[in-house]
């Protein structure tokens, strides 16, 4: 694989050349944090080319693969918001739609191999439908999945996707694989879903909060970010700046989405101030077994507190809820929230906009908190996995790893320097605010394998505006405790 490493240096290096100040790369870990804003415009033009160690993907076969036809499924359960589409790709499209070009490029050209991207965007479980009538039929009719969140946890535990883990050429060590899903989703060595530089559909449903920077400057308020920075951005914190932001902006005595409001919000987010905590449904312990996490006093205080502030429905609006005519995103957009709990899938919303924003990671509960997490929305994830039709491991897994290495020197700096920099951030601090986001990254192993139901418990309380945690915990406790011990037995089960 020398000869291909080789390859892929002199490639990027002449896309650096051609392509008017597409550099590719890495993303830095820290950047300035000075007060001026951040320009729209392209980075500089690089000519450098990236530097890739000592031949890191020596392990790979020098082989190619006879114009096999490497296809990928794309499922997700919300085909209503912008989407990044990770195999389906266009040449000329934006800076990030060029990266994926290339990079599909690049491998088609050094594997001989063609991609196929299959998109299948729908509310109902696709995915889930989909694998299981490829595996049923031992038809190996995609070679790799990027499957809605919860359709792979049911997968996964059905016997249906192949573990990772364990599967030819993938060395799930390696950087361009996300290292947080390692620590938080593997149980007895397998793991068989997973996300990183391949699929950037996870990393844009990360949680964070946007806020309104003008409505801090009428109330001559400090911008948030030092806050941030000196580890005192609360829950409590932000609460204190929500209560004090109430209009009726219209005078029609009515409270709807036409008026102004602290907080906006839907009804996952408080999944979402869950994760912020640093709390669970489910968690590894250290015994490697999956054990329900949900009932601890921390967990609780993380959800009753979160309903507490959205019962104030004078200061706090649900935007899945929105009556009015202004929907939630345009609620933001319009000046009508001082801050909006969103996923980076949203940003698009407010690009050609002229909304001054900034963004933020979602408040710790409190100081003693060690550090800001960074839950992920299930609604719109998805993650890459293999079927277990799938035919011809090596070929298989050495063209995924492939991928996913020169997805990490050509997509992901293209996403974090010209997407989410060039084209979403509107100044220096909220890069650092993102940079933040990233590096804390949690995966809830409850969540994602949907365990006892308990994301519909939390969720239905927050519907209801009911802060009866201790009681309704305590009817679905017992469910999702055998519910646990039979994701444990699935899970540690011998593989045949």
């Amino acid at each position: 694989m020398k000869r291909t490493v080789a390859f892929i240096v002199s490639v990027i290096m002449l896309f650096s050349v051609v392509s008017c100040g597409e550099g590719n790369n890495p993303p830095e870990t820290t950047v300035p944090t000075t007060t001026e804003p951040a320009t729209t415009t392209e980075a500089p033009v690089t000519t450098e080319a990236v530097t890739t160690g000592e031949y890191e993907l020596d392990y790979l076969p020098d082989a190619t693969y006879d114009g096999h036809e490497f296809v990928v499924l794309m499922t997700n359960l919300n085909n209503n918001v912008v989407i990044i589409r990770d195999f389906k790709w266009t040449e000329g499209g934006t800076v990030l739609d060029d990266a994926m070009y290339k990079r599909n490029l690049l491998a088609m050209e050094t594997l001989d191999i063609t991609i196929n991207g299959i998109e299948d965007y729908r509310t109902s479980n696709t995915g889930l439908a989909s694998i299981r009538k490829a595996n049923s039929a031992g038809d190996s009719n995609y070679d790799m999945g990027i499957i809605a969140t919860y359709d792979c946890g049911r997968l996964a535990l059905t016997g249906d996707l192949c573990n990772l883990a364990e599967y030819g050429y993938i060395d799930l060590e390696q950087s361009w694989w996300d290292q947080n899903i390692n620590r938080d989703l593997v149980v007895d060595g397998k793991l068989y879903f997973t996300t990183g530089d391949i699929s950037l559909v996870t990393t844009a449903a990360m949680y964070n909060m946007v806020f309104n920077k003008d409505i801090f400057r009428d109330r001559n308020w400090e911008m948030p970010y030092d806050l941030v920075r000196e580890g005192v951005w609360t829950f409590d914190k932000m609460k204190e700046y929500v209560l004090q932001v109430s209009d009726d902006l219209n005078g029609d005595e009515k409270r709807d989405s036409n008026d102004l409001y602290g907080m906006v919000y839907i009804h996952s987010s408080v999944i979402a101030a869950l994760g912020a905590a640093g709390e669970r449904l489910a968690s590894v312990n250290e015994n490697d077994e999956v054990v329900i996490t949900l009932g601890t006093e921390k967990a609780e205080r993380a959800v009753v507190s979160f309903i507490e502030l959205t019962q104030n429905r004078e200061c706090v609006y649900n935007g899945q809820t929105a009556t009015g005519g202004i929907d939630a995103v345009q609620m933001f957009v319009q000046g009508h929230c001082l801050f909006r709990w969103i996923e980076h899938i949203g940003f698009p919303y407010f690009r050609d906009t002229e909304l001054d924003y900034g963004i933020l990671p979602l408040p710790k509960l409190d100081e003693s908190q060690d550090r800001y997490y960074t839950p992920f929305g299930g609604w719109d994830a998805a993650f890459v996995c293999v079927p277990t039709s799938t035919e011809d491991v090596e070929r298989t897994s050495a063209i995924i790893e492939y991928l996913a290495y020169t997805s990490s020197k050509i997509v992901t700096p293209a996403y974090y320097e010209k997407t989410l920099t060039g084209r979403y951030v509107r100044d220096n601090e909220s890069h650092d605010m993102i940079t933040i986001e990233i590096e804390n990254r949690i995966f809830d192993i409850g969540y994602v394998y949907s365990i006892g139901n308990l994301t519909d418990m939390v969720e239905n309380l927050s519907k209801s505006y009911s802060t009866a945690f201790a009681s309704r915990w305590k009817a679905y406790q017992r469910g999702a405790e055998l519910a646990c011990k039979n994701v444990n037995k699935t899970l540690h089960k011998e593989e045949e």
